[in-house]
C-alpha cells in the first residue's frame, strides 16, 4: 500500500511539474486557491483541536499522590527518588497523551518527608504527616509509595480507616503484608516474608533441599519485615532444625559491638551448618564479617541484597552465601528496561551517586567526593540500575491505577474511579485469573494477602567465583500453592554471524555457538527458539526437509542444529560442557525510524518447550563473553542478556472461568549499528548534488527564466525518480530517509517558486521585493539546508 501511494504521488509529481513550465506565466489563480483551501483546512483542523482540548479541560485532573522519603543521613542518594519522579512522569505524559482517564488528564503529586535511618518517632510521625496532606488533594484517585514496612505500619494505623472509608488504594512497596491485612485497599507491589507467597517458604524449602541440619538464626525484632520471615522461617523449619536464634532490638541503645561479639560466641558454640541473618543488609554485612574473622564458615542465607554489602567482605568469606531477589537476577537485565537505558544519552540514566548536601558527613569529613562524573558511569551499573528498577516499578503501578480507573463509566465520579481502581486490584488484576502487562513487568495480586505474586530467585555467590549468580535449584509456585522444583541451565551463546537481514519480513539469518553446562535436567531439546522462523509450506504443503535430528529438537522450526560436544570427558573440550552449531532464520522486531542511521536489536529468544519442564537460565559475566559478530552491513556496539516475562490469557468455554499461564523468556541480544557508507555514496551525495544544482541556477540571468525554472523542475524530478529507485520498508512511521527526502523535495520547491515570483509583474515593480527575493535565494536556501541537517540531527538523536 505504501509503495503503491508513493508511486502515484511520484506520477503526480510528474504530471504537476509538466504542466509548471507551459502555465506558470499565465495564471496565479490556482496558487491562489491552493492557498486558500490549505488555510481553511488549517482553521478547521485548528477549531477541531480547541473544541477538544476544551472538552477535556471541563473534566478536573485526576491525581495519584506519591510518598517519597529522602535519606539525609547518607553521603550520597541511592537514586531511587530521582529515578521515581523522572519514570513516573514519563509515563503520565504517555498516558495524558492516549486521552488520559476517559478523557480526564492524569496529575501525579509527589510528597516528600526528609528522614535519617528511618526509626525515631519524629520521621515516624513525618511520614504520617505526609500521608495525610496527600489525602487532602482534590480528585484523588490512590496513593503509592513508601518500602518501609514500619513507615507503612504507622500509616495504616493512622489513616487507614480514612483509606477504607473513601475507598481508596493505597500501593505500598513493603514487604510485610501483616502491616495491613485489617485494610482491605492497601496492596503492596513487593512479594509477603510470610504465607504461601512469603520469602521464608522459598527459603525454608531451599535449606531442606541443602541438606540443612543445624540452622542458625539473626532475628531483628526492631524490624517489622525481619521479625515477620524469622518467625515464620523458624515455624516451617521446626525446633529440631533450629541450633540457635539470636534475637536483638537495634534500637534498645546497647553497644552494638558488644552485643555482636557475644552473639557470634554464642552461634559457634552451637556449630550451625547453615545461618540465616533476618536483619538489615548492613547487619548480614557485620555478622559475615565478623564470623570470618572468628574462623567460623557455615553457608549463608541472608535476607538483605548482596550487591549493597562491601564486595570485600564477601571475597574474605570461604563459604557459599545466599540471597533470594525478585528482579536484581546476576547479568540478566530487564529486555524493556535494557532498551530504555541503551536509547538515552550519557548521564541521562544515572541517578544513584549523587551528594546528599545535607549529611553531616560532609561537614565532618567523613563523607568523601567520588573520582567518576555522572555522565562516565554506566547505567547498569547493579547499585543505579536498582534505582532504575524502582522508578519503572513505580511507573507500571501509575499505569496500572490508570487502567483500573477507566473501568468507571466516563461520566462517573471520583468515587466510581476510585472503587474501579480497588476493584480492579482485587479481581480483575488477581493471581491466577487476571494480570496486568506494565511497560516493564507483569503485575498481579494475591486476593487474600493484596501482596504482588512475584517470581523469587535464589542467588548463590561461591567463594571459588567471587560473584553472585542464579542457583542450581529454584522452586516455582504453582495454581495449587504447591511449590515445584525447577533447574536453572547454565548457558551462553555467542553469535559467530548475522546476515541477509530483511526489515519487510523482520527476519535475519544467525549461526552461533551455544555452549551449556551438563548438570542434571540439561539437555538442549528442552529449550524452546521461540524467535526462530518456522519453516515455510512449498507447493505441496510439505515442510521443507530438515534433518530429523534437528526436526525433533526445533519442533518444525527453520533451524539446524549440529552437536559438536556432549559434555562427556574429552580432553579437547572443557569439562562438562555441551557444545552446539546453530544456524537459522530468526524474527527480530525493527525500529526504522532512524533509517539508515539507525541501531537494531537482533536477540535469540529461549524459553522453555514444555511448561512442566520450566527452568530458568544464568548467562556468565558480560565481560567474559565474546562481542565479535561478523556481518556485512552491520557492526556490533553491545550486548545483553535480557529476562522477558508475558502470560497467556485463557477462558474456559465450559465454567467461564478466566485464568492466566505466565511464561519466561530469556532474551541473548545484540545491538548494532547500520554501516551507512553505501547509503551516503548511493543517496546522500546525489541529494546533495541536487540541491547544487538547484541552487547555483539563481546566477542564471533572469532572460533565461526558462532554463532555470528547466533546471530546478528536473532537480526535483530527479529527486523523486532517486527516491522511487530505493529498496521500500515498510515501516510503520517515515523513516529519517523519508524525512530526508521531503524536506529536499520543500527545499527544491521552494527555489522554485522563489524564481516565479522574482518574474512576477508586481514583484518586477517592487525593488526592494525584487532585492530580498534574490537574497532569500542566496543566503536563505543555505540557511534553510543547514536549519535541515540540524532538524534531521535533533530527530535522530530523539528518537
Amino acid at each position: 500500500m505504501r509503495l503503491c501511494i508513493v508511486r502515484v504521488l511520484g506520477a503526480a509529481a510528474l504530471g504537476c511539474a509538466a504542466l509548471l513550465s507551459r502555465f506558470v506565466l499565465k495564471t496565479h489563480a490556482a496558487t491562489i486557491l491552493a492557498v486558500l483551501v490549505i488555510l481553511f483546512s488549517i482553521k478547521v483542523v485548528s477549531q477541531a483541536k480547541a473544541q477538544d482540548e476544551a472538552a477535556a479541560a471541563t473534566r478536573p485532573p485526576q491525581t495519584v499522590a506519591v510518598l517519597l522519603s529522602r535519606r539525609t543521613d547518607r553521603c550520597f542518594t541511592n537514586g531511587y527518588d530521582e529515578a521515581i519522579r523522572k519514570m513516573m512522569l514519563r509515563e503520565r505524559d504517555r498516558i495524558n497523551a492516549r486521552g488520559g482517564i476517559k478523557g480526564a488528564p492524569l496529575e501525579v503529586k509527589f510528597f516528600e518527608a526528609e528522614r535519617g535511618t528511618g526509626t525515631t518517632e519524629q520521621e515516624f510521625d513525618a511520614a504520617v504527616s505526609t500521608a495525610r496532606e496527600a489525602l487532602q488533594q482534590s480528585e484523588l484517585l490512590a496513593v503509592v509509595g513508601l518500602a518501609s514496612s514500619d513507615h507503612v505500619k504507622r500509616i495504616v494505623e493512622a489513616v487507614g480507616n480514612e483509606l477504607t472509608k473513601s475507598n481508596i488504594a493505597y500501593i505500598a512497596d513493603n514487604s510485610a503484608s501483616d502491616v495491613f491485612q485489617d485494610y482491605p485497599t492497601v496492596f503492596s507491589t513487593r512479594p509477603a516474608q510470610t504465607g504461601a507467597d512469603g520469602r521464608a517458604r522459598i527459603v525454608a524449602e531451599f535449606l531442606k533441599t541443602q541438606g540443612a541440619a543445624r540452622v542458625g538464626v539473626f532475628l531483628n525484632e526492631g524490624r517489622e519485615y525481619s521479625k515477620a520471615f524469622g518467625n515464620d522461617l523458624i515455624d516451617r523449619l521446626g525446633q529440631d532444625k533450629i541450633a540457635w536464634v539470636g534475637r536483638h532490638d537495634q534500637f534498645n541503645g546497647s553497644d552494638e559491638a558488644d552485643g555482636l561479639d557475644a552473639r557470634i560466641a554464642a552461634l559457634k558454640a552451637n556449630e550451625p551448618d547453615f545461618v540465616v541473618t533476618s536483619t538489615m543488609s548492613s547487619q548480614a554485612e557485620k555478622i559475615i564479617e565478623k564470623m570470618g574473622e572468628t574462623g567460623l564458615r557455615p553457608r549463608v542465607f541472608v535476607l538483605g541484597s548482596l550487591s549493597s554489602m562491601k564486595q570485600s567482605v564477601l571475597d574474605n568469606y570461604p563459604s557459599d552465601i545466599f540471597e533470594l531477589t525478585t528482579d536484581d537476577l546476576p547479568e540478566v537485565f530487564n529486555s524493556k528496561l535494557g532498551n530504555l537505558v541503551q536509547q538515552g544519552e550519557p548521564g541521562e540514566w544515572v541517578f544513584e551517586g549523587r551528594p546528599v548536601d545535607e549529611a553531616k558527613g560532609w561537614s565532618d569529613g567523613q563523607c568523601k567526593p567520588r573520582d567518576e562524573g555522572a555522565e562516565d558511569r554506566d547505567p547498569l551499573d547493579a547499585k543505579n540500575l536498582k534505582a532504575i528498577k524502582r522508578g519503572a516499578q513505580y511507573a507500571d503501578v501509575l499505569a496500572m491505577i490508570a487502567a483500573g480507573a477507566s473501568d468507571a463509566p466516563a461520566e462517573g465520579t471520583i468515587a466510581d474511579r476510585r472503587k474501579a481502581v480497588v476493584s480492579a486490584l482485587k479481581d480483575r488484576f488477581a493471581a491466577g485469573k487476571g494480570a496486568f502487562r506494565g511497560e516493564f513487568n507483569i503485575w498481579s495480586f494475591d486476593p487474600q494477602s493484596r501482596v504482588a505474586v512475584r517470581p523469587l530467585f535464589v542467588v548463590i555467590r561461591p567463594p571459588t567465583i567471587k560473584a553472585r549468580q542464579l542457583a542450581q535449584q529454584q522452586f516455582l509456585r504453582l495454581r495449587d500453592n504447591s511449590l515445584q522444583k525447577i533447574d536453572t541451565l547454565y548457558l551462553d551463546i555467542d553469535l559467530i554471524r548475522a546476515h541477509r537481514v530483511d526489515e519487510n519480513e523482520k527476519t535475519f539469518f544467525a549461526e552461533f555457538y551455544l555452549a551449556l553446562r551438563k548438570n542434571a535436567g540439561a539437555d538442549i531439546s528442552r529449550l524452546e527458539f521461540t524467535n526462530a522462523y518456522l519453516n515455510p509450506l512449498n507447493a505441496n504443503g510439505v515442510s521443507h526437509s530438515i534433518s530429523d535430528r534437528a526436526k525433533s529438537r526445533t519442533g518444525g522450526r527453520h533451524l539446524i542444529i549440529q552437536e559438536l560436544h556432549d559434555g562427556n570427558d574429552n580432553a579437547a573440550f572443557p569439562d562438562r560442557m555441551q557444545i552446539y552449531r546453530v544456524a537459522g532464520r530468526f524474527l527480530f522486531d525493527p525500529d526504522l525510524s532512524n533509517y539508515p542511521f539507525d541501531k537494531q536489536q537482533f536477540s535469540i529468544d529461549i524459553q522453555p518447550r514444555s511448561g512442566a519442564g520450566s527452568f530458568v537460565i544464568q548467562p556468565p559475566p558480560d565481560n567474559l563473553r565474546d562481542g565479535t559478530v561478523d556481518s556485512d552491513d552491520w557492526q556490533p556496539v553491545s550486548k545483553f542478556v535480557g529476562a522477558g516475562e508475558d502470560f497467556v490469557p485463557m477462558i474456559d468455554a465450559f465454567t467461564h472461568a478466566p485464568s492466566v499461564v505466565p511464561f519466561y523468556t530469556s532474551k541473548f541480544v545484540w545491538v548494532m549499528k547500520r554501516e551507512v557508507t553505501d547509503y551516503l555514496l548511493r543517496v546522500g551525495v546525489p541529494l546533495a548534488f541536487i540541491l547544487i544544482v538547484a541552487y547555483v541556477s539563481i546566477f542564471i540571468p533572469q532572460s533565461n527564466f526558462e532554463a532555470i525554472v528547466t533546471i530546478q523542475v528536473t532537480a526535483l524530478l530527479s529527486a523523486v525518480a532517486l527516491y522511487l529507485s530505493l529498496p521500500q520498508l515498510e515501516a510503520d512511521t517515515a523513516t529519517l530517509s523519508d524525512r530526508m527526502f521531503l524536506l529536499d523535495y520543500l527545499l527544491v520547491s521552494l527555489m522554485i517558486v522563489i524564481s516565479i515570483a522574482r518574474i512576477n509583474k508586481f514583484v518586477v515593480r517592487n525593488k526592494w521585493l525584487r532585492g530580498g527575493l534574490y537574497w532569500l535565494h542566496i543566503i536563505g536556501a543555505p540557511i534553510a539546508v543547514a536549519g535541515t541537517i540540524l532538524y534531521l540531527r535533533h530527530m535522530t538523536l530523539t528518537t
